[in-house]
């Protein structure tokens, strides 16, 4: 009967992954991807060419080149590979970002099936597949589905390192390579590498209790503030960090169902996994802490409006489900996954997550944006027309090359795209016609009402039911040139 229950738990949390691709738009980070990578497919080097994502100017763009520099190597590389086979397209991605969801699934099941066995590894890897974090990640084309099997494949290898009779054995490098892989999807150097390692290594060494956590992502959260030029006097610090362990009790306590029979007595092998899954825990909440920060700075922003704009960035917390659950499993006589006593509030929270899921889905994919506009644009606009994109988001150039891939999916277009806030003088360098001769297109993301200036006609295109009402597309509507 309890087999049978988590069979179809498994089943459901399935049926959201695909959901989830079917109807979920592609996350922002996504579609930047995906233009680099169409660009390097084009001409060998991969760039955006509408200019850089964090611009000098709070007002608008630059229309420049701006390199990937070989940053997100492993990550481009998959996209590249899939392109490849299937040529550049929305449902092309949507269809990879599934097989990296299930492919997850398949491997925390195969992989835990040879560590425990074939009871526990049904239960975990149903947990993971309606565990929302990872849901949302094939949804929306993220990187923790993919992160999570490389931890997965890494954990294991760790394990089979240290049961090894053979203390040099060829298990051990799987993990630095697994961990390497990671930091190219993040953009991040190699060779931070060192540091990861060694703080591991501390937190096999002391305790880590609730004070070690809070000091540890303290300090990593001053240290990352210090490195992007912020003050460490500023007064977001303690917030940012607050807010950073309530999003990790959330994600993790609650989201990863951390409340199961714990008993079982702790062994070697299972006290170090619990430590350096804390220590990994305490890094990442004092790395997302000093996101906030750094976002409100740079921003100008204010910190509560921060973090309602970037309240998902605590999905990176989604790497702690295999080690956490791991550290559990592996000690001694332990049935962590049993939840014999709590059958009660299992079944609560999981009901719970359940609903979180299929409410947020439709909230998810219920309007489009940008990509719908590039799909009209695709088949209207001459190589010799420009954009200009009006919007007032926390991450306007995000969503401008949002349509680079349904307006150029190859990258062999000429047209050039160009960002403004809505009360920058943009319509003065319309009339100037200089920087802007060539724009014929405005889309609009700004909120509330503006005035369009004369000679600019609305354009309605199949599929503008299903996008956001703020977003509003014009063309140039005179006869004559606009810039003659």
């Amino acid at each position: 009967m309890e087999k049978r229950f988590w069979k179809r738990l498994l089943f459901v949390g399935v049926i959201l992954h695909i959901v989830a691709a079917i109807m979920m738009p592609l996350g922002l980070d996504a579609h930047v991807h995906a233009t680099f990578v169409t660009d390097e497919m084009n001409d060998d080097e991969g760039e955006l060419e509408w200019g850089k994502l964090r611009q000098d100017s709070t007002e608008g763009s630059v229309a420049e080149e701006y390199p990937s520099d070989d940053r997100w190597f492993a990550w481009h590389s998959i996209i590249q590979m899939w392109f490849t086979i299937f040529s550049p397209s929305i449902l092309v991605l949507h269809i990879l970002s599934l097989v990296g969801g299930l492919g997850c699934l398949a491997t925390i099941y195969l992989l835990s099936k040879e560590l425990f066995d074939q009871d526990q590894a049904l239960k975990l890897t149903a947990l993971a597949s309606i565990y929302p974090p990872l849901v949302r990640a094939t949804g929306r084309f993220y990187q923790e589905s993919v992160i999570l099997m490389l931890v997965a494949i890494a954990s294991f290898c760790l394990i089979k390192a240290i049961r090894s009779e053979n203390k040099l054995n060829f298990w051990w490098p799987i993990p630095l390579l697994c961990m390497a892989i990671i930091l190219s999807f993040k953009g991040m150097p190699l060779w931070y590498i060192l540091p990861a390692a060694t703080a591991l290594a501390i937190s096999t060494k002391i305790k880590m209790g609730q004070i070690q956590i809070v000091l540890f992502a303290l300090l990593v959260e001053l240290v990352v503030l210090q490195r992007n030029g912020i003050s460490l006097s500023n007064p977001d610090i303690i917030p940012a960090l607050l807010s950073a362990f309530i999003g990790c009790f959330i994600f993790v306590y609650i989201g990863m169902l951390m409340f199961g029979n714990k008993q079982g007595e702790a062994n070697a092998i299972s006290t170090i996994f619990q430590r350096g899954s804390l220590m990994v825990m305490a890094c990442l909440t004092g790395w997302i802490a000093a996101l906030w920060v750094t976002e409100a700075s740079v921003l100008q922003s204010s910190f509560f409006e921060i973090i309602v704009s970037f309240r998902h960035n605590t999905r990176y917390l989604s790497l702690l489900f295999i080690p956490l659950w791991y550290s559990h499993l592996l000690k001694s006589e332990s049935n962590v996954l049993s939840f014999e006593k709590m059958k009660g509030v299992l079944v609560i929270v999981i009901s719970g997550i359940l609903l979180i899921n299929i409410f947020a889905l439709p909230i998810a994919f219920g309007e489009r944006g940008t990509e719908k506009i590039g799909s009209h644009l695709n088949k209207e606009i001459e190589d010799d027309e420009d954009i200009l994109f009006i919007s007032d988001s926390q991450l306007p150039m995000h969503r401008m090359y949002s349509m680079h891939l349904t307006l150029d999916p190859e990258s062999d277009g000429l047209s050039i795209a160009y960002w403004r806030t809505s009360d920058s003088n943009w319509v003065e360098e319309l009339s100037d016609c200089n920087e802007f001769t060539d724009i014929n297109w405005i889309v609009f993301d700004p909120p509330g009402k503006i005035k369009v200036p004369d000679g600019w006609v609305t354009v309605d295109f199949k599929d503008s039911d299903v996008v956001n009402r703020e977003y509003r597309l014009y063309t140039w509507g005179e006869e004559n040139e606009r810039c003659a």
